[in-house]
């Protein structure tokens, strides 16, 4: 690839992932359509070459990052750049903070969907009660926020409770819980009764 290739690569990385102004990590494949036309490319062909950069950026060696003490991202930067010469520094800094927001956020490693589980407790008493529950995982790429509405049935969380729980978390009111919990809660949701968890139960 010529030095313009490798430079219209890496605008569209950034584009895509709307680094350095989007708050979260983007997944914005229109982004990279107005770029390729605006360089007369194909622009499947540049969308492709966004996807194999991601690739080569979540599937770099990590398992030694936590013990840096800047818990590896400049290692992690170091590494994705020999790996991908052909990407600016900006691109690499993108792709840095996609992997690491998808790591600490979302929980997801090496392409694993590892969904995070959220509650807002109601109730009275000492001891909290769930009455809700929403989720973040990721479809394609792109996050996606849902609450639980019934059984098996989780809608879009229009509302972004999840997404406003991150921008200010000093005044959220959802509190993240495990998967288990989560499942407990669906029971609950099926017995269309609501206790505390069990982890959280005054013992009987």
């Amino acid at each position: 690839m010529s030095t313009n290739d490798d430079s219209l690569l890496s605008a569209a990385v950034t584009a895509f992932l709307g680094w350095p102004t989007a708050k979260m990590p983007l997944a914005d494949e229109n982004a990279v359509a107005d770029l390729a036309r605006t360089n007369s490319v194909d622009a499947d062909a540049l969308l492709a070459r966004v996807y194999d950069a991601i690739a080569a950026s979540d599937n770099l060696a990590i398992s030694d990052l936590s013990t840096y003490s800047d818990g590896g991202a400049s290692t992690y930067k170091s590494r994705l750049g020999a790996a991908r010469p052909d990407l600016s520094s900006a691109a690499i800094d993108a792709l840095a903070s996609r992997w690491f927001f998808r790591l600490r956020w979302l929980g997801i490693e090496s392409g694993v969907d590892a969904p995070r589980y959220f509650v807002r407790y109601g109730g009275e008493g000492a001891t909290p009660i769930p009455v809700a529950l929403y989720r973040r995982r990721t479809a394609d790429g792109a996050v996606v926020d849902e609450v639980l509405k019934d059984v098996g049935e989780w809608r879009p969380d229009t509302r972004r409770q999840i997404h406003n729980s991150f921008a200010f978390s000093l005044e959220s009111d959802l509190e993240e819980v495990t998967a288990a919990e989560a499942a407990e809660f669906e029971e609950m949701v099926r017995a269309r009764e609501y206790v505390p968890f069990r982890s959280t139960a005054s013992p009987r």
